[in-house]
């Protein structure tokens, strides 16, 4: 693990492989290990780096930094100290919206966009967790938030309503990885802080890629409870993506349910790009 210092708060993360660089980020609640096995595959072509989001993993819990320009403005910050450019930035819920909004204010530093489940307003408001999530962001949940330690099986049932039939049947709900820091005293804070600021996340649901922005894939889990596939189909059209690939079995962490499927559609779809000097919509299962 290494440490990147960021105000004053430090950001774990981990280094692998050579060649040409590629950031993955994690949604939230989880951290950088549910990238194991796409990491391990891509270090043998790539740079590869897994970040813990500030709040999450074994990244510091600060009091607050968890807008989205908080975390598109760390990101930017990672990639000027390491020197990264021409960038794959690869990101699942929180971490696509981050990876998203980070290439639109900086499209000539990123090679290509993988957004996994990307979070939008419209995908969170439209997916079956709304309900929570507008009573979490009108309550007065934040002191809880930050003195709660969540039981072994609220951390199954949250981790269960993450996954599809395909992750179930592999009783994912006990893995490790994804199980990890949830029990740890305050790590609701950061989601709480996260809910707050949803309605940012509108503007990317405005986004119209220009001419020469970086090509888009996007993947999404048909059976994600968290967000709304149905809507993700809305911002495939919308992003105009180069590559739409359904996962039907999948749910909200395809990278753990599926993990070699969704790690060919990154390799087939940066080949593809490659090649190209025109993106073009295409769509896949």
């Amino acid at each position: 693990m290494d440490i990147f210092e960021h105000q004053g708060r430090a950001v774990a993360f981990d280094r692998a492989g050579s060649g040409a660089p590629m950031v993955f980020l994690h949604n939230a609640g989880t951290q950088r290990h549910i990238w194991d096995d796409q990491v391990a595959e891509l270090r043998r072509d790539h740079q590869v780096f897994a970040i813990d989001l500030p709040g999450y993993g074994q990244s510091d819990q600060p009091a607050d930094g968890y807008r989205l320009a908080d975390y598109t403005h760390m990101l930017g910050a990672f990639l000027d100290t390491h020197r990264l450019t021409d960038v794959v930035l690869v990101g699942n819920c929180l971490g696509s919206a981050t990876s998203l909004s980070y290439a639109i204010g900086h499209p000539d530093r990123v090679r290509a966009l993988v957004l996994i489940n990307p979070l939008t307003w419209d995908t969170v408001s439209s997916g079956q967790s709304a309900p929570m999530a507008w009573a979490d962001a009108r309550l007065p949940l934040g002191p809880l938030a930050r003195r709660l330690a969540l039981p072994g099986r609220a951390v199954s049932l949250i981790v269960a309503n993450q996954l599809g039939a395909r992750g179930k049947r592999q009783r994912l709900q006990h893995s490790p990885r994804l199980r990890a820091h949830w029990s740890d005293r305050g790590r609701l804070h950061a989601l709480h802080e996260l809910v707050q600021d949803f309605p940012a996340y509108a503007a990317l649901d405005r986004f119209d890629p220009p001419p020469g922005f970086p090509p888009i894939c996007t993947i999404w889990g048909k059976q994600n409870r968290i967000l709304s596939a149905r809507a993700g189909a809305r911002l495939n059209r919308t992003l105009h993506a180069h590559t739409a690939v359904e996962l039907p079995d999948c749910g909200h962490l395809p990278m753990v349910e599926d993990p070699d499927k969704v790690t060919s559609i990154i390799t087939d779809f940066l080949a593809t790009t490659s090649r190209a000097t025109v993106p073009k919509a295409v769509g896949g299962s």
